[in-house]
């Protein structure tokens, strides 16, 4: 057995679609101006668990594309919080778990006002 330098990968890691769900999720929230994360809406949502509900994921192994769908605050300013949202998850999903993010697409589905 060869003796392995620490940092060095000794198999292979699978991050569950779930994991990069909760982590695009947890990062919107964060984002100023957002005051819901709206469901899914398509019938395979009810197949899924309570993180994929609002997260589309969409990819291969290298890379990933994700869609959510947000409400936003009143008086906000939807390109500023598209921006936002588009790169703070991003950054959290790449930065957690070192896969690429494609795109992240967001689709306003209403305001509160």
């Amino acid at each position: 057995m060869e003796n392995q330098e620490p940092g060095e990968p000794c198999g292979n890691l699978v991050i569950s679609d779930e994991v990069l769900a909760a982590i695009a999720i947890t990062a919107a929230k964060e984002v100023n101006g957002v005051s819901a994360l709206m469901p899914r809406n398509d019938i395979t949502r009810l197949l899924h668990s309570e993180s994929q509900r609002y997260v589309r994921l969409s990819g291969g192994e290298g890379d990933v594309s994700m869609q959510l769908a947000v409400r936003i605050r009143a008086g906000a300013c939807i390109s500023t919080v598209a921006g936002e949202l588009q790169k703070e998850i991003k950054n959290a999903v790449q930065s957690m778990t070192g896969r690429t993010v494609a795109k992240v697409n967001i689709y306003i589905a209403g305001a509160d006002f």
